[in-house]
């Protein structure tokens, strides 16, 4: 055996190429570490290499395949038409722009306006959580129903169970209540000396009908009828425009009647309907603050009403006694109804009802005729005359926004296209303070209480915060509005062969900054003037007064029905029912033409105010110095900004 020690072992040396432990040997303080810790040391180097390196490679990874999976999305986003693309705009340009969401109704594709006009009318409105809270009151009312439903299966067992138990109960339940009706009848006999005892039968009958309501007419089935009020999902002009943007689903059913399933009878499921009430929205959104339409939209609901015969679907906000009055003015005498002036005011039995709109002679209507309702409210007027007299052309000029907004609504939802291309509304107050002023400005409240009393005049006090708007007009002359409402096809120079007056006050502007001319050549004028309504410190001067009263007054409806009238007793007043059409320069004369039943010599007759008013200008003087018609010295009040007053100074 040989034996070797450390004396005998000769290093050997690696040449210059020597491998990856020479490099350690030349690494200070490496060179000094034993074998074992030179191999630790270069397993935690190999091991950190690894982690940078996957470290690196994920990231990487990540980014890339991010990158183009976005661009892979957006170049097949369904949301991005090739209508949108032709913009030239980057892809996420467009979704800033509008192109978030492609609509498509049915089989009709909305283009790249509407559908951004339909993106505006969801965000605006916020119609996923009306959605949201249509679902709730949903379930509400169906719980509603299954209650009353309930309660109605109930009550008609205990019916039948009591009907097989208790024989001859009725007859004894009858003697009682007559012994009650007796002794209350006795009772108001004793305190107040009422021998007849119509006060006992007035709250016996009130008894009597509580009674009968509960037990359903003497049958107990008709308790669920008060669950009636608790059955409805009350939809608004709201509900509307999200249904036109496809912003929303109407609930429905499972269980229930399908009749049962809330609905709007406004055809949106008509294309053309729903994009008109998109254009509408457009138009709105141009002209009205965001506020304003939103508080609209949430106080209307539709109501089904009839105008003359005609079924109507027309949208006006719940309680609204101004739509209410209008209606019974327009339905006035037809089919054995009431026959009503103003509002709630009955007519007497010779009241003239030529102004309401039902037989204006056919010399001033249809085609190439032109019908302008000043203060137009939610449109019913307008409405009446597309179905009573076709192919006329009506201008409905509205000042306050959200009214003009209402009356769009049911242009869109009741008339047919061509008959709104004869209708035309138009947001402006009318009449300006001077002639050659076609910009001045009014303050103004909409009450959606009294739609149909927009004005400048309100009794400050009467003001409801939670309600009424108060609005800042535009005023236009008539001239500018007709310039802009009437159709290209209408003739040059038409003339106005109607003009409706009803609009608050607002005739005190209009009438004076007519040119005599354009005022002459007006067939027929009706409405009113107002006054003897509007308090003392609000009344224009009694020089513009004067100057509006003398130009009406001349035409027979207004010396017939108003007693500012009476202030020019010997004024000629024109035939009631003027028989000739358009004659030289534009004007309408009193020549006898035989026109239907409407020639007779009492129509045609020349009279004064005091001829047509009669009665009316009993008391004129008493009435004029009370409410000062010759003492405003001037507009001040008139033109104030403000649409209050303090205090009703009359």
């Amino acid at each position: 055996m040989v034996a070797i020690s450390r004396s005998n072992v000769r290093r050997v040396r690696r040449g210059n190429g020597g491998g990856f432990l020479d490099m350690l040997d030349n690494i200070p303080y490496v060179s000094q570490l034993s074998s074992a810790d030179r191999l630790l040391l270069l397993c935690g180097v190999a091991l950190l290499g690894t982690v940078t390196f996957a470290s690196v490679f994920l990231v990487s990874g990540i980014m890339t395949g991010s990158r183009s999976s976005t661009e892979s999305n957006l170049a097949n986003d369904p949301r991005l038409s090739p209508e949108l693309r032709k913009m030239g705009l980057s892809d996420q340009a467009l979704l800033r722009r509008g192109g978030g969401k492609r609509i498509v109704v049915g089989p009709h594709k909305l283009d790249s306006e509407e559908n951004a006009v339909a993106l505006d009318i969801i965000q605006i409105l916020d119609c996923d959580g009306l959605q949201d809270e249509m679902e709730r009151e949903w379930n509400a009312v169906l719980d509603a129903k299954k209650l009353a439903k309930e309660d109605s299966e109930r009550w008609q067992k205990e019916e039948e169970q009591w009907n097989n138990n208790n024989g001859n109960s009725r007859r004894r339940l009858q003697m009682e209540l007559d012994s009650v009706q007796d002794a209350v009848e006795f009772d108001m006999e004793q305190h107040q000396g009422n021998e007849n005892g119509d006060g006992g039968d007035f709250m016996m009958d009130q008894m009597m009908d509580d009674f009968g309501d509960m037990m359903g007419g003497g049958e107990f089935g008709g308790g669920s009828d008060y669950f009636d009020n608790k059955t409805q999902l009350k939809l608004t002009a709201r509900h509307l425009f999200c249904l036109a943007a496809e912003g929303i689903t109407l609930p429905k059913s499972t269980t229930l009647d399908e009749s049962d399933d809330p609905s709007i009878h406004c055809d949106i499921d008509n294309f053309e309907t729903r994009e008109s009430l998109l254009n509408l929205w457009s138009s709105a959104r141009a002209q009205i603050s965001e506020d304003i339409i939103k508080k609209t939209l949430g106080l209307v609901t539709e109501h089904k009403e009839t105008l003359r015969g005609h079924d109507v679907h027309v949208w006006y906000p719940n309680r609204d006694q101004g739509s209410e009055g209008m209606l019974r003015v327009l339905n006035s005498a037809f089919e054995g109804s009431l026959t009503y002036n103003f509002d709630s005011e009955p007519a007497e039995d010779g009241q003239d009802d030529l102004y309401r709109f039902w037989d204006i002679p056919s010399q001033f209507v249809g085609e190439n005729k032109l019908f302008v309702d000043v203060g137009s409210a939610l449109g019913f007027t307008s409405m009446l005359m597309a179905y009573e007299y076709p192919r006329t052309t009506v201008v409905s000029i509205e000042p306050a926004s959200p009214s003009w907004l209402i009356q769009n609504i049911n242009f869109r939802c009741n008339l047919s296209e061509e008959q709104r291309s004869y209708v035309h509304p138009i947001l402006a107050g009318v009449g300006t303070k001077h002639h050659d002023d076609n910009d001045s400005m009014m303050k103004m409240v909409w009450k959606p209480s009294m739609t149909t009393a927009t004005r400048n005049w309100n009794i400050e006090r009467d003001f409801d915060f939670g309600q009424d708007i108060e609005l800042t007009v535009h005023l236009r002359t008539l001239r500018a509005i007709l310039a802009e409402a009437t159709p290209e096809d209408l003739p040059l120079g038409t003339p106005i062969s109607v003009l409706n007056l009803d609009c608050e006050g607002c005739e005190y502007n209009l009438i004076p900054s007519m040119h005599e001319t354009s005022f002459s050549s007006i067939g027929l004028i009706l409405g009113r003037t107002n006054w003897g309504f509007i308090p003392t410190s609000k009344k224009p001067s009694s020089e513009r007064a004067e100057d509006t009263h003398k130009r009406v007054c001349t035409h027979y409806n207004f010396a017939r029905r108003c007693k500012e009238c009476c202030d020019f007793p010997t004024l000629p007043v024109r035939p009631r029912l003027p028989s000739t059409t358009v004659v030289e320069n534009g004007v309408f004369g009193d020549a006898d033409v035989e026109d239907e039943a409407n020639n007779s010599s009492a129509a045609l007759e020349s009279k004064t105010v005091a001829d047509v008013a009669g009665s009316m200008c009993d008391g004129f003087d008493a009435w004029a110095e009370e409410n000062q018609l010759h003492d405003v010295p001037d507009d001040y009040g008139w033109n104030e900004m403000s649409a209050y007053v303090k205090m009703d100074s009359r």
